[in-house]
């Protein structure tokens, strides 16, 4: 005989898994333009487990860096562009996370940084945790930034404020 858990309350609110193999990026960018997220900053969204669920403190960080996009931006004032590259980075990041051993940054030159020495915490994100270190991409530095009550790292080169 198979016992089922009555539904809890809070668990019936969270958002779509970002482990889910079947959700979709276009179901992740129509949620994200959709009327309950459209105006919220991306700082504060992305930690609401109703929004997406998964998504922590560090993924917040990648997820935005790798889009391009400033915490402080929402959703309505960005391009379609931003929204889709959010949308792919918002799955692809915390599956690759999960599946290479919480690894965000490019899993390629990950493995150039870490076999020419590099620590662990130096190859292994974009920008979480590397404030004052060389941007991978453009050599800008990564600055660190309180925004809704948490840190968060961003490159002031590759994530303008683009209000």
């Amino acid at each position: 005989m198979q016992r089922r858990c009555r539904p809890h309350p809070y668990i019936a609110k969270l958002g779509p898994d970002t482990l889910a193999t079947a959700v979709t990026p276009a179901a992740v960018a129509e949620r994200t333009l959709s009327a309950p997220f459209r105006r919220r900053q991306f700082a504060t969204l992305l930690l609401d487990q109703g929004f997406l669920g998964g998504i922590g403190n560090y993924l917040r960080t990648e997820i935005l860096y790798v889009a391009g996009i400033h915490p402080s931006q929402r959703p309505v004032d960005c391009t379609p562009a931003q929204i889709a590259a959010f949308a792919e980075a918002a799955l692809d990041l915390p599956q690759q996370s999960y599946r290479h051993n919480g690894i965000t940054n490019d899993l390629a030159l990950a493995t150039h940084l870490k076999q020419t020495g590099y620590r662990r915490r130096d190859y292994r994100h974009w920008a979480f945790g590397r404030q004052g270190k060389p941007c991978h991409r453009c050599g800008e530095t990564i600055a660190k930034i309180m925004i809704g009550g948490r840190r968060c790292y961003i490159c002031p080169q590759c994530q303008p404020i683009n209000h």
